[in-house]
């Protein structure tokens, strides 16, 4: 069994379960926040995704120390030297131009992300530069949004 962890704002909570409810099980996700994280210092996470401000950098460090894959929201002020020296794959996604992942466009529904370089799936299957069309889930805020559509595509 693996575990998902989702460091998100407490409103999202319930929109990312809709979301994934059918691609993921329920019991596979955590939500991470400054009040639970020293609590699940022993799971090992296969993919975190970094979508919200986390003040306690050491437990977080621990937390991805074992871990697979980061998803990171590079919009938000992150101490990226919690990921020096961490044998992990990190992707990162939002507005700047050396993310990972960009967005090209944003429209009411949808938001278009291009993938700046090669990256591979759970599977090691490879996946080439190339735009991505999402479509926005309902109350879902937009980067969120985005850090869900990439989980996606690295459990295809």
């Amino acid at each position: 069994m693996f575990f998902i962890g989702i460091i998100t704002n407490q409103k999202n909570e319930l929109y990312i379960r809709n979301a994934l409810s059918n691609f993921l099980q329920e019991e596979n996700i955590i939500f991470i926040n400054d009040k639970n994280i020293s609590n699940i210092k022993n799971v090992r996470f296969e993919t975190i995704i970094i979508d919200y401000k986390i003040d306690n950098k050491q437990e977080l460090r621990n937390i991805i120390s074992n871990t697979k894959y980061v998803i990171l929201n590079s919009d938000i002020e992150t101490n990226l030297e919690i990921l020096n020296d961490l044998k992990l794959t990190v992707i990162t996604y939002g507005f700047n131009n050396k993310a990972t992942f960009t967005v090209s466009s944003i429209e009411e529904n949808s938001i278009i992300i291009c993938l700046q370089r090669i990256i591979y799936n759970k599977n090691k299957e490879k996946i080439e530069p190339q735009e991505f069309e999402i479509k926005c889930v309902e109350g879902l805020e937009k980067h969120t949004n985005i850090g869900i559509s990439i989980l996606k595509l690295i459990y295809k």
